[in-house]
């Protein structure tokens, strides 16, 4: 394989990743959108809260969606310059998040 081959190759599976990232994070903005609507009778303000971390991340997946991974690091170092510690909150959020998926996917199904 000769390297524009092998740089092709990562491109497309960068971009499919992206996709998928993309379509995980509309899945999970629904789901976060749906517990906000169950809040809203008790606790409204909590509510909209949790429908504005929603969006935020329906935000997060359309930028995922249009964005070149080259683009995607930029705004990455962009937002960790102007406020890193809500990188730094976002990556442990994430990391959580991923190590419950990893855990809940090796565990057998009954």
């Amino acid at each position: 394989m000769d390297s524009d081959t092998t740089v092709n190759r990562a491109e497309q599976l960068a971009d499919e990743q992206k996709s998928a990232g993309a379509s995980r994070l509309d899945d999970v903005a629904r789901a976060v959108h749906g517990a906000a609507d169950e809040l809203s009778g008790e606790m409204p303000q909590a509510a909209d809260f949790v429908h504005a971390a929603a969006s935020r991340l329906e935000q997060g997946a359309g930028l995922l969606r249009d964005k070149s991974p080259q683009e995607l690091v930029g705004h990455i170092n962009d937002f960790g310059r102007r406020d890193p510690l809500a990188l730094f909150g976002g990556a442990l959020v994430a990391g959580f998040a991923l190590s419950r998926l990893l855990k809940s996917a090796a565990q057998p199904t009954r």
